[in-house]
């Protein structure tokens, strides 16, 4: 009986720490993909930039 115990709350254990691994792992990509957008945020604002610096009032870039 005592050793179902301890195996039982074993398997707990390692559930617990799959679990939290798991959220790290998803954490850690979350982070990397926010990361990531605004990469692309900045570089999309960079190429606009320059874009409208070669243009120098000729053409009006609206945001919609």
């Amino acid at each position: 009986m005592n050793i179902s115990r301890i195996n039982q709350r074993n398997i707990e254990l390692e559930r617990t720490e799959r679990a939290n691994q798991q959220y790290k792992r998803e954490e850690e990509y979350r982070k990397v993909v926010e990361k990531k957008n605004i990469e692309r945020t900045i570089a999309d604002r960079i190429a606009r930039n320059m874009r409208l610096d070669r243009d120098k009032g000729r053409n009006v870039d609206v945001e919609v």
